[in-house]
């Protein structure tokens, strides 16, 4: 129920690897109404004992308050590691709400589990600190957790909400929690269901009634997919391939993301589905009134975009008529060797030739081999062939939550992308895209 036992030392590793030398570690069971005065005390004895040792009393820094809803043991437990990461750049006063799913045996959420600690850089030039209140709730009492929590909120401090896993975006703890929060956490590589769970995260972003932003760790782990592919476009001479876009196929395996009580490894479906949201957004595309059908291996629809010259009267690249024209899209799932990367393996954007010109070509961002190197390769008419390789290595769930962190205001681009991506999954035959290989 915590990363640090009663006995100081870690419960397990962390995820790096990396020796941690505590300078503090504790953790104690109290009643839930005595655990801010339980850190005080903690507090207070640290930094008076690094005063009798010759050192720097502990500062107690705290920049946010950082709520997790934790549904089972195995799920706090992965979180209180990332949380004990996290504080080198967030410091928080964390507080967990344990489902702990099991029958109650009392009535009520009474107790709760305090922990405390600092741990030296790498360098060992200053410390660390954390804390954290885990409370447990069992049977029914869970529905009382979001009223437990709010005692033990730093005042004044913006207030994350992480909900790893399936939220539940319809009930009333969900509700009462967003009363108090700035921003929603999610990862939609945990949703249950996580193509359909694009839509009801989706419907949550479409509320204006909402108090805070949302923001979606899955899309945090496209950012180098997102940079590669925007980064062909910073050449000025390469925007007019925009209107001649005939295709875009998006290639994923399984989830690279953590690993889950069943075991599963699921595809990287929603993940997909949100870079074909951007790329949309990005571009003035929308779908169409089309559906998802089968091919081969791999699951088309079809997007629209309205064209600027033919706004005007013009002749579009795809002749006169009507004011919109057509973007094949293809999703591909791949069973890929057990050594390989997962997530996304390749995206292709096929181009075609200019007015009056047959040649096309493509636009390809894919990993090298089973490796997490990424290529970006052009073959266009005068451009020759250009590379440009990046790391697309799985980034720790510590560092996703890090850099969402960085800034608590909204993120459009994400809403607008979150937008065409769950409208994708609204159409006839989406259920199919994450079906598990």
């Amino acid at each position: 129920m915590s990363a640090i036992e009663p006995g100081g030392a870690p419960a397990q590793p962390p995820a790096d690897g990396a020796e941690l030398v505590y300078t503090l570690g504790s953790s104690r069971r109290v009643r839930l109404r005595e655990a801010e005065a339980e850190l005080q005390g903690l507090w207070e004895t640290a930094s008076r004992e690094a005063e009798q040792a010759g050192h720097e009393g502990v500062v107690r820094v705290r920049e946010i308050n950082l709520v997790v809803y934790a549904a089972g043991d195995a799920v706090a437990e992965r979180v209180s590691q990332v949380i004990l990461r996290l504080a080198e750049r967030h410091p928080a006063r964390a507080i967990v709400l344990l489902d702990v799913g099991l029958p109650a045996p009392g009535e009520g959420v009474t107790d709760s589990w305090v922990s405390a600690a600092c741990y030296l850089t790498a360098q060992g030039e200053r410390q660390v600190c954390w804390e954290q209140v885990t409370i447990p709730a069992y049977g029914k009492a869970v529905q009382l957790l979001d009223t437990a929590a709010m005692p033990v909120l730093v005042p004044h401090l913006p207030t994350v909400l992480w909900w790893p896993g399936q939220p539940d975006f319809e009930g009333e703890a969900f509700r009462r929690l967003g009363d108090v929060t700035d921003l929603l956490v999610v990862d939609s590589a945990g949703f249950s269901h996580p193509v359909e769970g694009l839509g009801r995260l989706a419907t949550v972003v479409r509320d204006e009634s909402r108090g805070y932003h949302v923001n979606d760790l899955n899309w945090a782990r496209l950012t180098t997919w997102r940079e590669m592919m925007a980064g062909v476009f910073d050449d000025a001479s390469r925007l007019d391939w925009v209107p001649r876009i005939r295709r875009l196929k998006v290639v994923f395996g399984a989830e690279d993301t953590f690993e889950r009580p069943d075991r599963s490894t699921p595809p990287a479906a929603s993940r997909a589905l949100l870079f074909v949201g951007w790329f949309a957004s990005r571009l003035g595309w929308g779908p169409s009134t089309s559906e998802w059908w089968m091919e081969g291996s791999s699951m088309r629809t079809v997007l629209h975009r309205l064209q600027d010259d033919q706004r005007d009267g013009a002749t579009g690249p795809d002749g006169p008529s009507g004011d919109r024209y057509s973007v094949e899209v293809v999703l591909q799932s791949e069973a890929l060797p057990r050594d390989a990367s997962g997530g996304l393996v390749a995206v292709e954007v096929e181009i075609g030739g200019a007015l009056g010109d047959d040649g096309s070509f493509v636009l390809s961002i894919g990993r090298v081999g089973t490796s997490c190197i990424c290529e970006t390769r052009v073959k266009g008419p005068a451009d020759g062939q250009i590379t440009h390789t990046a790391d697309a290595s799985a980034v720790p769930e510590d560092r996703l939550l890090a850099d969402e962190l960085d800034y608590l205001g909204p993120d459009h681009v994400f809403e607008d992308s979150l937008l065409i991506a769950a409208a994708l999954a609204a159409l006839p035959g989406s259920s199919a895209i994450g079906r598990e290989t």
